[in-house]
């Protein structure tokens, strides 16, 4: 389902009031508004809040030629987007299906509503996810339907025949970790609703790459590509490598191979000319002749012209323009161009947007007019690759862990794939949302696992690729470089290595932040913030020699192709935890299937994994997870997809792993573990990540529930809760970082279940003043803005049934009401099940002023000092407490909580000068409210003026009469314009007169300081005060002379209601 939501409509939907009268946010691509879930917890809402800065790895793009502005970008794991004005925004039209994964996106040549999505990168890394089929839509992607070829895992290319528009082919990769399946060149003739294989190899042997004849649409030329990963390497190509070529629309093939090196070969790379499709280019991976081949003769034969193939694993990705064969594009690590046809290249084509480029549309009627995708998102250029810009609205961050501190707002650090790691606030105090330029890099490189001091907010430590480990010192920026290394061997003695993943485990001791553990294929300990280091524990791993172990029948000394390639070593630990309840009782996991604990700080170490049964050899372990509240309580999961094995694996243990017992219960098959949490303050309840989103388990693992909300489809890799705030952080190996503000409804649903009503507990909220983030709103559309919280308290409720009243009332210490959320302020929150509502942390807001009678629905009913910093109808906040909510039901009281509200802690300010900001600021509210009752006396008398007037407009009155009405009107006139009647849009409105706009600015700037009112301001206040009995004395008076006037023009039998005068009081 197509999905676009701004940060205004998130506010709409949670708040019961903006703070201060302002411009609406622009829109924001942000995501699916959560219509998909139908679960229990499904009305939860969680913030996506970036990074976009990085973006993150595109793996297609899809260009309406006809109108190229309308463009589809296909993310590694992060579903599709949609533009239709050239990238301005972006909306996500592929939330919902069972994999985020793309590998290849195709648009009908000539209808924009008809796209194609082959699920499954085929870039092969070892981080890469997997798909589930092809999927289909008729109605640019709003909807989707899942076509078939499930077990191709992989799709690299879909080309939809020009003519005829139910024909389409698939390039399957297949499965990268395992045999068989669906492989090959795939055709359907029908739509979709049946596939024929075209062209099969083998079992190990799928399809890269596919190109059509742009004059002949029966000829195809293939590239087939044998290769397969194991959890221990990689063995990149086959003798099932090579060129295939069709001239009967698929039905036959046949190799074109003349003038290819030969023996195995690897990626190969496709490319057909326009101007004249005789002429094709090939990027081939091989171990000695490796380079750009060219035929002239549609296949016949090749000729070598260049060595240029960087990375063909990953990139293998060429590009001719379209009209001159001359100009050449290779994509890898940078962008290598040719202008002599590929015999020499340089690599400048990109210098100022991200590296690691995989995908290139050039449009063919203008080849300046460039749009290319790479680790980094998408950016266009218009002069031929000499300039870019960059688009920084496409989220596609791949976090692979998350931590955060404890700064109010926290800030929250994440490592991200080919993308650094970097830090940013959970929250600001701009109403716009989270820009990207509030995010900051803290290390560079592939971004892994940050660790947060939580003593010290300054203090963060990050990981990148094998070890590499610094801390950084957040305030100066200052780096230092913590990574373990192993004492100098001593003269006869074999020298000492450490063996670190891709992903090295680390962890700050929960009982002191100045210890780090580190993982290798040992344990390493610091307990002095990294400046040392001792091992505490032996080779944790089965220490198996990669060499003799056979990829695809190939042993690993003898593997020639793209050899382990971004697997630096086997035997390493890949998952480490001291438990919180116990110090000294460490768990290891490693990614060669070994878990390991020691009770007694690593003197001695129990090897638990034999005590774990069903689990093959070699299984990753990709999460152990001690228990918080019982310190022989552990929970590992395994990740078997590394050797072809898509089992879920969890288990847990009582008795420190000396047993095991399985909880993966009713998950279904394929939700591949990632990433575990206890709840901190409920142990029965555990969160998972998995390849396709979030579980919760109200049982330890008896029982799981998928929470879907307004999540998409996407991998969760690590998942964390706020210890102060209550709030769960999830790492999206997709979309960067979500968090769900305060989990009270999932900490206590297990005691709503038997209620008809329940009002969960509440973390309550903070005051803080959101600024009009003005500057911002000059940039124009192209950003991205991460989500902030809604300002206020979350108060959540479980309703048996539904109801046909529902109240929140909140008193204060003293029982003294001062807030009642119903009707309007709840908004539809009436239904079985859950609902959740903000509480602002303002008092009563006041009743806004209704239309004139006869006016039509939101017509204007006046200024009332909301612009321009008016206060509008917004109370103050209140004063920092512990307040009481009472949620009722239909007459009933139901439940009773408390709710925290703080200070900001920003903010210096002494209780009794608070007191009197909030005495100053609430007098002025009520002074606004008797202003309002007084302009909606006159409002109701002015239209039975009105009336008056148009009944007599064509009578001829006496001279008397008409002065009479004349006067009256006039006088009207007077008192409206002192209450702001009548005048567009809020504040004085250029009428110092208005006394009503005058308490409604006063109290607008009074509310946006926590701070004692001005000499000035409290002069203003006090004039504005004097005036308003005498205001209420002449307003009165006016609509005292209108009974006698209707009576004398229109007669007696004209009825209308009594309007009562307007008290001091």
């Amino acid at each position: 389902m197509t999905r676009r939501i701004a940060l205004s409509a998130l506010a709409v939907l949670l708040t019961i009031a903006s703070p201060f009268a302002q411009a609406p946010p622009r829109p924001t691509p942000i995501f699916t508004d959560g219509s998909a879930g139908q679960g229990p917890l499904d009305r939860l809402w969680f913030r996506a809040i970036g990074p976009a800065t990085p973006s993150g790895r595109v793996d297609d793009l899809a260009v309406l030629e006809s109108d190229p502005t309308t463009f589809y970008v296909g993310m590694a794991t992060a579903g599709v987007y949609k533009t239709t004005n050239a990238g301005t925004t972006f909306t996500t039209v592929f939330d919902n299906e069972g994999s985020s994964s793309v590998g290849a996106v195709a648009i009908a040549p000539t209808d924009a509503n008809l796209v194609w999505v082959g699920t499954g990168e085929a870039n092969n890394r070892q981080s890469s996810s997997w798909g589930d089929g092809v999927y289909k839509s008729t109605d640019g992607g709003r909807s989707w339907t899942n076509t078939g070829l499930r077990d191709t895992r992989a799709i690299a290319r879909i080309i939809v025949d020009p003519v005829d528009f139910n024909v389409v082919y698939v390039a399957a990769t297949g499965n990268l970790w395992g045999a068989g399946g669906e492989r090959g060149v795939y055709k359907t003739a029908d739509g979709g609703l049946s596939w024929t294989r075209v062209l099969h190899v083998d079992d190990d042997t799928g399809a890269t790459d596919l190109v059509m004849d742009p004059q002949n649409n029966k000829t195809l030329y293939a590239a087939s590509y044998q290769r397969r990963r194991a959890q221990w390497g990689m063995n990149g190509g086959g003798p099932g490598s090579t060129i295939w070529k069709s001239t009967d629309a698929g039905q036959t093939w046949a190799k074109v191979e003349a003038g290819l090196p030969s023996g195995p070969k690897g990626r190969i790379g496709l490319a057909i000319y326009r101007a004249n499709p005789n002429v094709l280019y090939a990027t081939v991976e091989h171990p000695a002749e490796s380079g750009v081949y060219r035929t002239d003769n549609a296949g016949g034969n090749w000729r070598k012209l260049s060595d240029t193939n960087p990375r063909p694993m990953y990139f293998s990705q060429i590009r001719i323009d379209p009209l001159s064969d001359s100009r050449i594009y290779v994509l890898g690590v940078s962008l290598h161009v040719s202008d002599d046809g590929g015999r020499t290249f340089r690599g400048d084509g990109a210098e100022r947007i991200h590296v690691d480029h995989h995908a290139m549309w050039i449009n063919p009627k203008d080849p300046r007019h460039i749009i290319i995708g790479n680790d980094g998102g998408v950016s266009i250029s218009h002069d031929k690759s000499q300039t870019w810009v960059w688009l920084p609205n496409v989220l596609g961050a791949q976090a692979y862990h998350v931590e955060f501190d404890m700064q109010t707002p926290y800030h929250v650090c994440a490592g991200l794939q080919d993308n650094n790691t970097w830090c940013g606030p959970s929250a600001v105090r701009t109403n716009s949302g989270i820009h990207n330029d509030n995010w900051y890099v803290i290390s560079g490189g592939d971004g892994f696992q940050p660790l947060m001091d939580p003593t010290d907010a300054r203090i963060v430590y990050a990981e990148s690729q094998d070890g590499r480990m610094s801390r950084t010192d957040r305030l100066t920026n200052e780096r230092t470089t913590v990574r373990p290394e192993p004492a100098e061997s001593k003269p006869g003695e074999a020298a000492t290595t450490y063996r670190f993943n891709w992903d090295t485990a680390m962890q700050l001791s929960p009982f002191d932040p100045a210890t780090i553990y580190i993982g290798a294929n040992l344990v390493l300990k610091s307990s002095d913030h990294g400046r040392s280091y001792q091992p505490i524990s032996p080779d944790l791993t089965t220490n198996t020699d990669r060499e003799a172990l056979s990829i695809m029948g190939v042993v690993g000394k003898e593997v020639r192709i793209a050899k382990n390639d971004g697997v630096g070593s086997f035997g390493n630990i890949v998952t480490l935890e001291e438990s919180s309840a116990r110090q000294g009782v460490v768990w290891v996991g490693s990614d060669d299937g070994i878990v390991s604990v020691t009770q007694d700080a690593g003197k001695t170490w129990t090897n638990v994994t034999s005590k774990i049964s069903g689990v093959p050899k070699f299984t990753y372990v990709s999460d152990v997870l001690p228990s918080r509240a019982q310190a022989a309580t552990a929970y590992v999961a395994f990740d078997g997809h590394r050797g072809g094995d898509f089992n879920t694996y969890l288990f847990a243990t009582g008795d420190y792993g000396a047993t095991w017992r399985s909880i993966a219960g009713n998950l279904p098959k394929g939700e591949v573990a990632r990433g575990l949490a206890e709840d901190r303050r409920n142990p029965d309840i555990l969160y998972l990540g998995t390849e396709t989103g979030l579980w919760v388990s109200l049982n330890r693992g008896g029982q799981w529930t998928r929470i879907k909300a307004n999540l998409p489809t996407m991998p969760i890799y690590e998942i964390k809760q706020h210890p102060r705030d209550n709030d769960l952080i999830l790492a999206s190996h997709a979309r960067g970082i979500w968090i769900l503000d305060d989990v009270s409804p999932i900490q206590e649903w297990a005691k709503s279940e038997n209620a008809d009503a329940f009002l969960f507990s509440s973390e309550g909220g903070t005051i803080m003043n959101q600024a009009n983030d003005q500057m911002k709103g000059f940039e124009g559309d192209r950003l991205f803005l991460g989500q902030n919280p809604a300002p206020g308290a979350t108060l959540a409720y479980r309703l048996g049934a539904d109801a046909k009243d529902v109240k929140i009332t909140i008193k204060d210490a003293s029982g003294s009401t001062i807030r009642e959320l119903t009707g309007n302020d709840l908004r539809d929150r009436n239904k079985a099940g859950l609902n959740i509502v903000k509480w602002d942390l303002r008092v009563q807001p006041l009743r806004p002023l209704p239309p004139p009678p006869g006016a039509p629905v939101g017509g204007q009913a006046g200024g009332s000092g909301g612009g321009f910093g008016g206060g509008g109808n917004n109370g103050p906040y209140v004063l920092p407490a512990t307040y009481r909510a009472t949620l009722s039901v239909n007459g009933r009281d139901a439940q009773t909580i408390d709710v925290p509200v703080k200070g900001d802690p920003q903010i210096q300010i002494t209780d009794g000068d608070r007191r009197s900001w909030f005495d100053t600021a609430r007098d002025l509210h009520q002074l606004q409210e008797k202003a309002n009752e007084v302009a909606e006396m006159v409002q109701n008398a002015f239209a039975q003026v009105q009336f008056v007037q148009q009944q007599t407009r064509n009578a001829t009155l006496s001279g008397n009469a008409k002065q009479q009405l004349d006067g009256l009107v006039k006088e009207f006139e007077a008192v409206r314009r002192r209450l702001g009647l009548g005048q567009q849009g809020g504040g004085f409105g250029g009428n110092a007169e208005n006394l009503r706009g005058r308490f409604g600015q006063l109290k607008g700037q009074v509310m946006a300081s926590t701070a004692l009112p001005t000499n000035t301001q409290m002069m203003q206040i006090r004039e504005a005060r004097a005036g308003l009995p005498g205001l209420i004395d002449q307003a009165n008076a006016v609509v005292a002379k209108v009974p006698a006037l209707i009576k004398e023009l229109v007669g007696s039998g004209t009825m209308f209601p009594a309007i009562k005068p307007v008290t001091k009081g």
